[in-house]
């Protein structure tokens, strides 16, 4: 018997829920996936699995959608997943549409405006474990994405999901939660369990990969970056990180004092209302121990999140109590510190104390991040159109102090470094425009090519921030007590780090711009090159990777000693001077071209003063305690093409079977800024950083943390291997704090006038400083005479005259008065008219003494030549 039409559809119908129903069954829970709960003890999933548990989620749910928005350092695949609905999936590209046109109100009118936040949809980013060791979120994501699209949430998902598009990167260091997990599991079982990993858990930065979000030198950095800042817009984002073990249980905004004064009211009220609501959901899940308004500032730092807020994002920071990676603490209600242990309003539902595992981590999180996002739902058109309206803001509104523009002159120093900080800048949204014609501004005629950042954009409180200087509050304890410490840096100002001439101008001015898609590097001259030798100027810091590549061929090379005029041009000393073989000829274009340099070529440089040049042995100190400025050290070292060995302990004292000759080998040996007892390693009966003797149970908790193949330093072996290196001619290079190391165990000619002096009386935090240079003595060429310097619990040096197998020269030292360019500083009296970079000589060799971070986070180019110098010494 034939079927009626209306049995037909019926059937349709049911076998199309039927098969809906299936496919919504058929959705992996992350516990069967893995085969153990998700923050299950002991228990963790690699990268691998993650990746791979998401892209089976993204087959079997139509709630999902995969992108690939980067690759890592070590050339791992960056994903991100979008979590909605699939009508809402499938017209992504309408949403990130909407969100553009309510970035810019110059396009956009109100009426619009209102229309496009009432039919667009709230955008959301969840980032996790950026630092590695704090594993939780990252396991968290799974779970978190399996139950939004299995509707396991405590709000209604299908109808908060219709209003918003999460997205969720499960991690954005995946280098460093593979190795993470790797090294857990090694141990696992053994009194190492849980332990450090001796080396950082990113390629370069180790915990400092939190500190690139506006220098945008690491990849996963800009991968991210895009996804706030230009492809999807975002209005709210939240990074979940973890903390110290013994306090609060996690900490949710709102941040305590200082505020950074440019960002928008309106941030931080967004901040306030998603943080009080987590707090609120927390509270109702019975999670206590959650704290707001303690240890994280409303200061900007280059974070992750609180980038966002200058971007007029809502940004969030959570800070989860750790485990020992996924192996539970027990704490002793008596091991927490009183203000962790009574009521307070910041801190309304202490935690009692007892068992804390990585699934309690894993609970806290998902609540925080479901609460999130129906925040996110109840108030969509709210944060849509207060998104706007922040951005007309930025548009029209004048703030108080803010300029009318910065103009960054032409002329500069260095070309193409002024030319990189302007494509950070753009990578962080900036809008710059460059003027075709010459005009006035601020009273100064600045030339054509001159580039203008004006302040009124979209993205003014970054471009505000960036390129203005800092004056940090001076807060303390009490009247006329310690100072209040901020949580990371004081100061930041970019063209002070990169050493780029910039200018504010406070009132308006008219001038031809042009705005910039793409900053325009100059065309490298055709016909220079041609010369018996060529000439590159030692102020460019691309004429040193240069140098370093040609000499790389066996290049015939030399540096200029002292200022000389060539061809009508004022030569600096250290410029290099380079044989133009045949050789040369072959590979020079393409470097110049490739570096956006120019050369002088010459015929004739027999009337130079100059000292020979030869490809230096470089050796880099690598300490088994993962420190970040050595990370940084060698991604400028890789960045330019400079060759160099990481050295261990090993590799520096030698071994029973193996004794070293370091001058053998290396010509010169690099110690990054590290304590001296970790360079060292604790002697014998002695705490490491402490005189007194060492119990048994402390000796084993030590020796407990990592395997002895790991455990110790350079030992006096080392030192001695060392000094053997330097009397034979080697260069001793000692940044920052590593300059201590120096100057205990080889007794230089030098002391640190800071030492023992009481915060009360001197206190600089992460600040930038004015230092006067010799740029006529080797370890200055190329510098300014006046510079600036990041002052990162630095040294202020005191040089006396010495013994007669040594001799001494400052070549950096601060001046007599204004020290402070930007940042805080207390008791600048303690700074002045102290040495910051001091060349010592010692028998045949030298030691270097670089009291500052002068390549600090790979964002200080402005002062890379100290270091750069010092590796291309003329005349080793």
């Amino acid at each position: 018997m034939k079927k009626s039409p209306v049995i037909t559809r019926t059937l349709l119908v049911l076998t199309l829920v039927f098969l809906a129903a299936g496919r919504l069954s058929a959705q992996t829970p992350p516990d069967k996936f893995l085969g153990h709960k998700v923050g299950e003890d002991r228990k963790l999933a690699d990268y691998t699995q993650i990746k791979a548990y998401f892209e089976k989620l993204a087959q079997e749910s139509p709630k999902i959608k995969l992108f690939t928005i980067g690759e890592s350092v070590l050339k791992k695949p960056i994903i991100m997943a979008a979590i909605s609905t699939p009508e809402n999936l499938a017209k992504l590209d309408r949403w990130k549409e909407i969100t553009r046109k309510l970035r810019d109100s110059r396009v956009t009118p109100m009426d619009e405006a209102r229309k496009l936040a009432k039919e667009g949809k709230a955008i959301v980013l969840i980032t996790c474990s950026l630092h590695a060791t704090e594993i939780a979120a990252s396991q968290m994501s799974m779970e978190l994405a399996y139950d939004l699209v299995t509707g396991k949430t405590f709000f209604d998902a299908g109808k908060i999901l219709n209003d918003v598009v999460v997205l969720l990167v499960p991690s954005h260091n995946p280098d460093g939660n593979q190795m993470v997990v790797d090294w857990y599991r090694k141990y696992v079982g053994t009194q190492y369990e849980g332990g450090n990993m001796p080396w950082l858990y990113h390629h370069y930065a180790g915990h400092d990969n939190n500190r690139d979000w506006y220098m945008f030198n690491l990849p996963e950095t800009r991968a991210v970056t895009k996804v706030l800042y230009h492809d999807w817009l975002p209005q709210i984002h939240v990074d979940e990180h973890q903390q110290g073990s013994n306090g609060a249980r996690l900490f949710i905004p709102p941040f305590m004092d200082p505020p950074l004064p440019n960002i928008q009211p309106m941030v931080w009220r967004g901040v306030n209302l998603v943080g009080t609501e987590m707090g609120y959901d927390l509270q109702k899940h019975g999670l206590s121990g959650v704290v707001n308004g303690r240890s994280y500032t409303a200061w900007w730092i280059g974070a992750c999140d609180d980038t966002s807020w200058l971007h007029n994002v809502i940004g969030i920071l959570s800070e989860a109590a750790s485990v020992r990676t996924a192996t539970p603490i027990n704490i002793e209600p008596n091991e927490i510190p009183t203000s962790y242990y009574e009521k307070r309003m910041d801190f309304v539902d202490p935690w009692p104390g007892g068992w804390w595992r990585l699934r309690d981590l894993v609970d806290y999180e998902l609540v925080l991040s479901k609460s999130m996002i129906k925040t996110a739902g109840l108030h969509k058109e709210d944060l849509l159109f207060n998104f706007y309206q922040m951005y007309k803001n930025s548009i029209e509104k004048v703030d108080k102090g803010q300029p009318y523009a910065f103009v960054i002159p032409a002329l500069q120093r260095d070309t193409p470094t002024t030319l990189k900080m302007l494509e950070v800048l753009q990578m962080g949204g900036v809008e710059v425009h460059q003027a075709k014609a010459d005009f006035v501004a601020g009273g100064r005629l600045y030339g054509a090519g001159s580039f203008v950042v004006k302040t009124a954009q979209p993205y003014k409180t970054y471009a505000w921030t960036l390129l203005e200087k800092q004056k940090y509050p001076d807060m303390r304890q009490y009247p006329g007590g310690p100072p209040v410490p901020p949580y990371d840096n004081a100061a930041w100002t970019l063209p002070l780090q990169m050493g780029v001439a910039c200018d504010e101008v406070d009132e308006a001015f008219e001038a031809k711009l042009e705005k910039l898609d793409k900053v325009p590097y100059p065309k490298v001259p055709a016909k220079q090159g041609q010369g018996a030798y060529v000439l590159l100027n030692s102020q460019v810091n691309a004429s040193y990777t240069a140098a370093f590549a040609l000499l790389k061929d066996k290049a015939e090379m030399w540096r200029t000693t002292a200022t000389v005029k060539v061809k009508d041009a004022d030569v600096p000393a250290g410029s290099f001077i380079v044989k133009n073989s045949a050789e040369v000829g072959k590979s020079l274009p393409a470097l110049l071209d490739k570096l956006h340099l120019t050369v002088l070529d010459l015929d004739d440089v027999a009337a130079l003063q100059k000292a020979s040049l030869k490809s230096p042995r470089i050796g880099l100190f690598q300490s088994w305690r993962g420190n970040a400025d050595e990370g940084w050290t060698r991604y400028v070292f890789d960045d330019m093409g400079i060759p160099f060995k990481t050295l261990h302990n090993d590799d520096i004292k030698g071994t029973k079977d193996k004794k070293t000759d370091l001058r053998a080998d290396y010509d010169v040996i690099v110690f990054a800024d590290e304590n001296v007892n970790t360079i060292k390693g604790p002697r014998p009966g002695a705490t490491p950083g402490a005189g007194g003797a060492e119990s048994p149970m402390a000796r084993m908790f030590r020796q407990g943390a990592v395997p002895p193949e790991y455990e110790g330093g350079i030992g006096q072996e080392g030192v001695d291997a060392l000094k053997a290196f330097v009397e034979k001619g080697g260069i001793l290079v000692a940044l920052n704090g590593a300059s201590e190391f120096a100057i205990a165990e080889f007794g230089v000619p030098a002391r640190n006038a800071l030492t023992g002096i009481d915060r009360t009386k001197f206190f600089c935090p992460t600040s930038i400083l004015r230092i006067l240079v010799d740029n006529e003595t080797p370890i200055g060429y190329g510098m300014p005479k006046e510079a600036a310097a990041m002052f990162v619990n630095s040294l202020a040096l005191d040089t006396f005259s010495p013994s007669y197998d040594w001799d001494r020269k400052v070549v950096a030292a601060y001046p007599e008065d204004e020290v402070l360019l930007s940042g805080w500083l207390l008791g600048e009296e303690y700074l002045t008219r102290k040495a910051a970079v001091v060349d010592t000589k010692w028998k045949a060799g030298r030691i270097i003494l670089i009291g500052i971070r002068c390549q600090n986070r790979a964002q200080a180019h402005g002062t890379y030549k100290f270091l750069l110098n010092a590796l291309l010494y003329p005349g080793m």
